[in-house]
């Protein structure tokens, strides 16, 4: 087990029994500004939490004394913080157990380290608002809605996922870090890089009604999208946004 000292202090944990890899992930993380503690077992990762509670937690799924699932499950149910699989293991029913044990985010090991720093910010500023807000703030309040980029999906904070079309990944994205201001349709139209006319405002608002029902139905759960006449829509829940996506988006694109 490894440690070294950033200057963000936030504090993450990289479980991983690929020497090589842990090594290069703790060192790309500590130029980050990271405090890192590095872990090659499951028995070496509950040693380190004896000693510190962590920000975020990146973990592998198949160790060789333990299940990542099963570390998952343990740091969602003692410790208030942000939790990423990565893994080699990538079909879909890996990254919905992941999901299910707990996880934030769900990465496999090919993904660039420039990524895996990039889908750790959202949870360390999740944390971060979580400390701040200290004893006085509810379960409720620290539950976040989680769009993940890169496999195309939205997370009720329950951690239950849907699966989004191009167009609805990015209008989520748009809605998400306004951070629950309002944004009338010719904003997200335009940002969308569209011309801003009639029927691009009609497509948009069939692609938010489109998105709302699917929500609905895969997870049990409302999206926490708002509309009011004259101002147009906004996030209304708390909701953080990981990794990165490519690409032109067409917000008449239902595919």
């Amino acid at each position: 087990m490894t440690s070294s000292q950033g200057q963000t202090g936030q504090c993450v944990f990289v479980v991983e029994d690929n020497i090589d890899l842990n090594k290069d992930l703790c060192e790309y993380l500590e130029m980050c500004g990271f405090d890192v503690t590095g872990c090659e077992t499951g028995a070496s990762f509950y040693r380190a939490l004896e000693q510190k509670k962590p920000d975020a937690v990146i973990l592998d799924i198949m160790l060789p004394d333990a299940d990542g699932y099963d570390l998952a499950k343990h740091v969602r149910q003692n410790i208030d913080c942000g939790i990423m699989m990565l893994t080699s293991l990538s079909g879909m029913d890996n990254h919905l157990t992941g999901y299910k044990s707990g996880a934030d985010v769900y990465l496999t090991k090919d993904s660039p380290l420039s990524v895996i720093e990039a889908a750790l910010q959202p949870l360390l500023r999740r944390a971060s608002r979580a400390d701040n807000k200290g004893g006085d703030s509810s379960p409720a309040e620290q539950d976040s809605w989680v769009l993940d980029m890169l496999n195309w999906t939205l997370l009720n904070p329950k951690g239950t996922p849907a699966s989004l079309t191009a167009a609805e990944r990015t209008i989520v994205k748009l809605l998400i870090e306004a951070d629950g201001a309002w944004l009338t349709r010719p904003e997200i139209v335009i940002a969308l890089g569209k011309a801003d006319t009639a029927e691009n405002c009609r497509n948009l608002d069939t692609a938010i009604r489109r998105v709302r029902q699917k929500v609905l139905k895969q997870t049990g759960e409302e999206l926490p999208v708002r509309t009011a006449y004259g101002r147009g829509y906004a996030f209304t829940s708390v909701g953080s946004v990981s990794g990165e996506a490519e690409g032109d988006i067409d917000a008449d694109d239902q595919s």
